[in-house]
């Protein structure tokens, strides 16, 4: 007599061996139609063979949910206006403490001469603002390690914040500045390079574009000074620089706002879409970063 099979019970299937699913995946009810679905989570929910018809799925999470044979029918994807305001509302505190800040090192720089006791200040100043702009023009690429460019973009502008705010609150003691641009451009550092975020990589980018308009701001004035001392070669070249400090800050812009779209948009993030069927509905706006798919 052959040993008996164990029963399989209906509602039990087969898993692939790479997935990821996190084991503590919750079950989920799998028919939904015509709802209003807007920033709800099915965050690691089991939704295998789902079906979504007719319902708005604008800022919904199925992060890491298994969506296997799935099916989605005249559903609504794309960006939440209300998770944008929330995604915003970090990003535009960080961008006034950052334009504050460069503008006032930037303005403080202006007339320093060569020499002078400030001037290494000045000449640290320009180096982290390049190193700024370099890296949210990076930021902006589609790079195959994006991780590089992003942790550099958050050490420089973290650093300049503690810099200047460590200074400022401390009546321009220089070793709580520097102790501050230390301590600050290492957490920032930490964060833009592990955290891979929309709304991080919106944040850093901003932060980036401000600095590379202070920089183009720095270098048009030095520029122009040497134009009206008559060295024209030096301040064409200069003058370029400069412009091209003006593109990387427009695409950083460009980049930061399409990050915090993203942020608040439909998300498939590290979601399993194998067998998934999307009719009539547009996948375009949505995060599918790192998401299992047939193709």
């Amino acid at each position: 007599m052959s040993p008996a099979v164990p029963a399989i019970l209906p509602n039990q299937t087969s898993r692939p061996l790479l997935t990821v699913v996190s084991p503590t995946m919750r079950p989920a009810h799998t028919s939904f139609i015509n709802q209003d679905l807007r920033r709800h989570s099915f965050r690691q929910q089991a939704l295998q063979n789902g079906h979504f018809s007719d319902c708005d799925l604008r800022g919904c999470n199925f992060y890491q949910a298994d969506l296997r044979g799935a099916r989605f029918i005249r559903c609504r994807t794309g960006s939440s206006l209300r998770k944008i305001a929330i995604a915003g509302l970090p990003s535009a505190i960080g961008v006034a403490f950052m334009a504050h800040a460069v503008s006032s090192l930037v303005f403080g720089a202006l007339g320093t001469l060569p020499g002078q006791a400030a001037w290494p200040y000045v000449v640290a100043l320009y180096i982290s603002l390049a190193i700024a702009a370099i890296s949210a023009a990076l930021t902006t690429l589609s790079l195959p390690s994006p991780r590089l460019p992003q942790a550099l973009a958050g050490l420089s502008t973290a650093a300049l914040m503690g810099f200047f705010y460590g200074g400022r609150l401390t009546d321009n003691n220089p070793t709580v500045a520097i102790t501050g641009a230390v301590g600050l451009g290492l957490l920032g550092c930490l964060v833009a390079g592990r955290v891979q975020m929309p709304l991080v990589n919106a944040i850093v980018t901003l932060l980036g574009a401000i600095a590379a308009y202070g920089l183009a701001f720095l270098l048009w004035v030095s520029g122009s000074n040497l134009f009206t001392t008559g060295t024209w070669g030096r301040g064409v070249v200069i003058g370029i620089v400069a412009v091209l400090c003006v593109v990387v800050t427009v695409k950083s812009l460009i980049y930061g706002w399409r990050s915090l779209r993203h942020q608040a948009a439909t998300s498939f993030r590290q979601a399993d879409l194998r067998a998934c069927t999307f009719q009539a509905t547009d996948i375009a706006p949505c995060d599918l970063t790192q998401a299992i798919r047939d193709c």
